[in-house]
Parts: C-alpha cells; structure tokens; sequence
C-alpha cells in the first residue's frame, strides 16, 4: 500500500505573506507564538534535527524531502495554490523539487482552489486572494502543471497523474478539470486521476477518473456528542478554551467512517492542535502522534485493504499539529515518521 503524505510550502518568506501577515512571516511565526492554553495542553512544539528551515534554499530543501525518502514515504503531496490570471504563490519548493534531479522522491500535487482570507485572525470575510475561473485560466494553469506532468517523479495511478481538487462545489470548477483533463489527454496521452475529498464534492464525477477521500479531522470528530455540545458552549460564549477531543473519541469515530464508507480511500491524521493558528477557537485531539497514527493504522489495515494507497494529513503542517518529522515538546523527543515506517511496510 502507497503513503502519500501532505507537504505544506509555507515555510519560506514571500511578498503576499509580508503583505498580509508582517513581514518575514512564515509558518514558524505561529508555531513560535504557540503556548498552552488548558492544564497538561503540550505546547510548543519544537523541530528537531532539521530545524526550523527555509524552504527557499535548496540544499536544506533537499534535506527535508530526503528525510520524507528516509521515513518510507511513497510521495508527497505539495499543496498547489494556483488562483487564476496567471497567479501562483508559494510555488518555490515545487519547481525547486522539478529542478533538482538529486531529489528521488514523487510527488503530485493538490490544488486548494478556494479564496484566501484572514481567517487564522478570526475574520472570514476579509479576502486577501480570491480565486477566479475561466477558460484562459485553465488553459494557462495546465501549461504551468505540465512540465511536472512530464516528470517521471509524478505520481501516478494505473498511468495517469495524479491530482487533487480540493473543492469541487461549482461548475466553474468542473469545467476547469474537465479542461485540464482534456488537455492533459491531448498533449501527454494520458489522463488525470482526480482526489476529490468527499465532502467538498457537490457535482457528479461520471466523466472523470477520481478517487474520493476523507479529509480529516473534521467530518470524523463532528459528529461526535463531545465535540457537538462543546460547540454549542463555545456558541454560548460559555467555554473559552480550545475544543477538546480525546483519543478514544476520535479513533472510535474514525472506525465507524471506515466501515461504512469502505469506498473512500483513508487520509490518516497524525495529531491535530490547530491553536498555534486559532488560538482559543482551535480544535485539540489529545493524543500523541504515534499512538494516534497506530490507532488508524489498526484499522486501517483490518478494513481498508481495497485501495492501493493511502493519504497522510500532513508531514510538516506544524501549527496544526500533524507532522512526521522529528520534533521536541516539554523537553521530550519524538520521532512520529520512523514509528510510521514501523508500522506500514
């Protein structure tokens, strides 16, 4: 069974970030600025032997994807943020990594075609990007994805490449798949495999090839009687710390979802504490990394065995506390991905 693990780029600084959040910022800023926020809350987390990197140089880049090799990942998964009229940010790590040919892992991409707004400050309608739709656009997004179609490191399923659309909630977006499907055929004989997680999907996929994922944590803790009355307290105004989820919740919660929608292909969540981002409003699954990852990986293993890879919610999303790379908290030392390479071979 394949890994294909999420790699956030949002670690080196760019014009928009220095805009829009001050400047030099990157994802250390609210990893940093991170602190408990409830008795026994383990905070901060703190990169172990690769530190706290800038992906924009090439030699610790490749250090950081080597580690990725080091851990048995099949391929990441780079988020892509392409928002139309020719506009792409944090783009670096990916064409860095089409570049670098001493870089031996895969790799595809997931496009997250939404709007970007100031939500991490509590402010959703503030828009800082909006993404827009066209026929042009699409056009020009597929002459930019090409040269990464081409790469022999791109992953692929039954031959054809790999792609996720992280919202398909219009017709502008099918349409801009079905461009990037046909174009894809036209020029390089083959065709997209889409990922579509499965609760973004508001329109029939019969003219694709797809793959439906879950896509963690949300739709496996919200129908939980915890978080549910636990929100309506933060609605109330009555609680004023983060949410809470244990352990036993979650991985009970993730079981059922597997057992009943046996077509979905598992994304496994290695922890969860997005407050470094969202502070009290943030969302806490009290569980070390390992012992969650062993949990979903049990059952994975005993009633998911349809599919030939499995995704991995993320590799160094930090400040949301899903991360395989070595990493310190109180002082004490985990290593999650090599516990991960223990458990899948």
């Amino acid at each position: 069974m394949k890994k294909y693990c999420y790699f956030l780029p949002q670690f080196y600084s760019t014009p928009e970030n220095d805009k829009y959040w001050g400047k030099g910022f990157t994802d250390w800023v609210n990893v940093n600025n991170a602190k408990p926020l409830f008795k026994n809350h383990k905070q901060k987390y703190q990169p172990g032997e690769l530190g706290q990197y800038d992906l924009s140089d090439s030699k610790t880049l490749e250090k950081v994807i080597n580690y990725s090799k080091e851990i048995n990942l099949d391929g990441l998964i780079y988020w892509h943020y392409w928002f139309g009229n020719d506009f792409n940010t944090l783009e670096k790590v990916q064409e860095e990594h089409l570049r670098n040919k001493k870089i031996k892992q895969n790799f595809c991409f997931a496009w997250a075609n939404g709007d970007w707004t100031k939500s991490w400050q509590g402010d959703d309608k503030t828009t800082i990007f909006k993404q827009v739709y066209s026929k042009e656009s699409a056009i020009n997004h597929f002459k930019y994805i090409k040269p990464f179609f081409e790469d022999k490191r791109y992953i692929k399923v039954n031959g054809d490449v790999l792609f996720q659309v992280n919202n398909a909630i219009c017709n502008e977006v099918l349409n801009h798949m079905s461009i990037l499907d046909e174009l894809t055929k036209k020029e390089l004989g083959i065709r997209i495999h889409f990922i579509v997680p499965q609760h973004n999907l508001k329109f029939s996929l019969e003219n694709f090839k797809y793959s439906l994922s879950s896509y963690p944590p949300g739709e496996i803790y919200s129908p939980l009687f915890s978080y549910k009355f636990q929100r309506i307290l933060k609605i109330l105004k009555i609680l004023k710390k983060p949410i809470r989820i244990n352990r036993k919740s979650y991985v009970n919660s993730f079981k059922r979802f597997i057992i009943k929608k046996p077509e979905i292909v598992p994304c496994l969540l290695s922890g969860w504490d997005n407050t470094p981002r969202y502070n009290n409003k943030g969302v806490v699954i009290e569980a070390t990394i390992s012992d969650l990852l062993k949990d979903q990986i049990l059952i994975v293993n005993k009633y998911s065995k349809k599919h030939n890879f499995i995704l991995i919610k993320a590799f160094n999303e930090w400040a949301e506390g899903n991360i395989l790379e070595p990493y310190y908290i109180n002082e004490l030392f985990y290593e999650p991905g090599h516990e991960l390479k223990k458990l899948i071979t």
